[in-house]
Parts: structure tokens; C-alpha cells; sequence
């Protein structure tokens, strides 16, 4: 299948790009997977005819694509959906607490295979416009074939994908309308940031939405969720003694306890690391507790230094414990909160804050930010403030939806 060098680089050119190898290999296998963070029509258009001619002509497909921020558009699963009546295609969709963003085309043809790994999407982005790099690989004993078919199967064992059905693809329909809206909305806000700073017209509109929200992702459950986790957090890092003296197995379980009531993502990552500094995060708790009256720059500095050497410790888990400790004046820092702040024109603080790029005082002034934010939407406390900047967060993120 695959001619020349057993692996080539591929790069979208100016008169090829990974559409046209896609094409080729597709004309010539008997069957493929394809795993795909994203699909759109502008790229499903450029392949459906020779995709159709192929399942025609024998080929059998499994297809997994990605359901995350909704950026996949599902008038290309519902194509996809009526070609599993009439020819041997599976389709999958993510459904997974992670986001699923594999980028995968194995093909084969008898003994031959071929495998296309890289950036690229089920796009037009990712066919040709995008800048993307990928490797071709001539799989020349099926090894790495048989390993990308194992672990769609595994996958879809665990129910990380499930099968498209009518109705999931329908529930994702209303779904992604209401996002492609956030995001037009957060797209002509961006634009507009520097000639109307602080505006909180989009947030004002964002948290309407989540009061009528009939889901558990609501206002008042998230409220009567989030005020349990917080003062169950408190309870837990107000007695130490929980974390003191125990081995590390042990110390891991409280602190996964911990973190599973914070609702900064990605907390669980570092847990070994956090794990392997046992001592270090119980003085810097016992630290903080035995000075509650320090200002928003003292507290954070004073955390800070403790953190400095515990490896995974970041500014998302010394915020949340500030927070879980006291809600009504210091607030939850994290990429989530940053970017609900740009959504009211508050432009000074990096989109990733680091424990190199945020110190105290720059926590003190997005305290008093976030503050006046809160004030101005009459919210009762910064525990309500992070739900929002959560709400608004998951459903108008706007990355990477110029894949097209």
C-alpha cells in the first residue's frame, strides 16, 4: 500500500496534504480504523463518495470519533450513522471523562498495512488548511495495526466509546447547537474585548442560562453540591491529623478524598508526586491553619513557599484550599476561572498561572478582581463565582474550533 521509505513525514502542502494520502490508501484497502478527536462535513464532503464506493465494494471500517467541546459536527455522524445500515462500518463516539483526541488511519489491504499517526482531524483543517505533522508508517508485519485495533477494542470494553445510536447523536445535536452559539457569542465578545473592558453582559447571560438549566449541572445543584464538597474539604484540612504519620498508600487515599471534593480538574495527575511529599503538604496545611487571618497575599506566598517544593503542586490546588477555607474572600485560580475573567474583559493574568508566573500579589489583585465580578453578578460568595466560570468554561471552550 504504502510506497517508498517505511516511514514518511507527512506535512499539508500546497499541492498535497494529508487528504490526498488518506484518499489514496483508502482506494486500495480492504479495512480501516479510524480514531478522530474531530469531524466535519468540510472534510467528510471531500471523502463521503469514495468512502461510499469502498463500503460498496467490500471494505469494512471501525470508526471512533470524539464528542469533546463539541467541535464534531453531527450532521457527519448522522451520514455515518445511516452508512452502518447498509455496509460493514462500525461507528463509535467518545464517552469518556477524558478527552478522547487520537488522531489515527490504519489501513489494510490483504497482508499489506499502513498506518497515518499524527494531527490531523476528520477535518478540512486537518486535511489541508492546518498546519499539521504527521508520520506514514509501512506497518510491514501488522504489529502496530494489531496494537491500534486491540486498543479501540479495549476502548469500547471499558465504554470510554459506545456505539452511535439515533438518539445519542440527537442528544449531541441539541448540544452542539447551544455551544456553536457560546461560541459565536464568546468569539464576537473576544473581539470586542478592548473597546469594552469589564463587560458583564455575556456573564450576566451565561449564569441566566444556568439558572434554567434542568440539568444536575444547574445553579442551585451546583450550589447545594459544591457548598457540601467545600465544607467537607474544610473539615478535612482543619483536623491534619488525617494526613499526619500515615505511609504513603494510606496518605494517598485521604488526600484522593480530599481532592475528589475540589472541582479544579486534572487534580488526580499529580497524586503520586503529592504522594511522595507527604510531610511537606501536611506542614504547609498545618501552616495556613494556624494563621487564618493573613491577607490574600500573605496566604498565598505563605503556601506558595511550601509548594515550591512539592513537585505537582500547583496554583489550582493552593487556591482550592484557600478557598475550601475561606470562600467569602479567596477564590479559585485556574485555567476555568481565567478564562471567565476574560469573558469580562479582566485580561492580566496568564491563562496557565504557574507557581512561576502567579505570586501573592498577583493573587491579591485577582482576588479583589474576582471580587468585584462576583459583586456585580450578586453572587453570594466566590464558591458561586467558580461554578459559573466552570459552567461557562465547559460549555463555550473554544479550543481548537478553527479545525475546520
Amino acid at each position: 500500500m504504502m510506497k517508498g521509505k517505511a516511514v514518511q513525514l507527512v506535512l499539508n502542502e500546497v499541492e498535497s496534504g494529508h487528504g490526498d494520502v488518506i484518499e489514496r490508501l483508502m482506494l486500495e484497502a480492504d479495512h480501516l480504523i479510524c480514531m478522530v478527536a474531530f469531524a466535519k462535513k468540510s472534510a467528510y464532503k471531500l471523502i463521503k463518495d469514495l468512502l461510499t464506493d469502498a463500503l460498496k465494494k467490500g471494505l469494512t471500517a471501525k470508526m471512533a470519533i470524539g464528542l469533546d467541546f463539541h467541535i464534531t459536527e453531527p450532521s457527519v455522524l448522522a451520514e455515518l450513522l445511516k452508512l452502518t445500515r447498509k455496509y460493514e462500518l462500525e461507528l463509535y463516539l467518545s464517552n469518556s471523562d477524558s478527552a478522547f483526541h487520537p488522531k489515527i488511519y490504519a489501513f489494510q489491504r490483504g497482508s499489506e498495512y499502513s498506518v497515518l499517526v499524527g494531527s490531523a482531524n476528520l477535518t478540512h483543517g486537518g486535511f489541508y488548511g492546518n498546519y499539521e505533522a504527521s508520520t506514514l508508517i509501512a506497518d510491514q508485519d501488522g504489529e502496530m495495526t494489531k496494537s491500534i485495533r486491540q486498543h479501540f477494542d479495549e476502548m469500547v470494553a471499558d465504554n470510554e466509546l459506545i456505539p452511535a445510536t439515533k438518539k445519542r447523536i440527537d442528544e449531541y445535536s441539541a448540544e452542539f447547537v447551544i455551544h456553536d452559539g457560546y461560541r459565536r457569542v464568546a468569539k464576537r465578545r473576544a473581539q470586542n474585548l478592548a473597546q469594552a473592558p469589564q463587560d458583564l453582559a455575556l456573564l450576566r447571560h451565561i449564569l441566566e442560562l444556568m439558572k434554567q438549566d434542568r440539568t444536575d449541572q444547574c445553579f442551585e445543584s451546583q450550589q447545594l453540591l459544591r457548598d457540601r464538597n467545600r465544607k467537607d474539604a474544610r473539615r478535612m484540612l482543619r483536623n491534619p491529623v488525617q494526613f499526619r504519620g500515615l505511609d504513603r498508600r494510606a496518605f494517598q487515599t485521604q488526600y484522593e478524598s480530599l481532592i475528589a471534593l475540589f472541582h479544579s480538574g486534572g487534580l488526580h495527575r499529580h497524586k503520586n508526586r503529592i504522594s511522595d511529599a507527604s510531610g511537606r503538604f501536611v506542614a504547609a496545611v498545618d501552616d495556613i491553619i494556624a494563621h487564618p487571618e493573613l491577607p490574600a497575599e500573605d496566604a498565598f506566598e505563605l503556601l506558595r513557599d511550601h509548594f515550591r517544593l512539592i513537585t505537582g503542586a500547583g496554583i489550582n490546588l493552593l487556591t482550592e484550599i484557600l478557598h475550601a477555607l475561606d470562600n467569602k474572600r479567596f477564590p479559585v485560580m485556574n485555567q476555568n476561572a481565567i478564562f471567565g475573567m476574560r469573558m469580562a474583559g479582566i485580561l492580566d493574568y496568564p491563562l496557565q498561572p504557574f507557581k512561576t508566573n502567579v505570586n501573592g500579589l498577583t493573587y491579591a489583585r485577582y482576588c479583589q478582581h474576582a471580587g468585584h465580578v462576583r459583586d456585580a453578578l450578586a453572587l453570594a460568595n466566590f464558591t458561586e463565582l467558580d461554578a459559573l466560570f466552570n459552567y461557562l468554561y465547559w460549555r463555550d471552550l473554544p479550543e481548537e474550533s478553527n479545525d475546520d
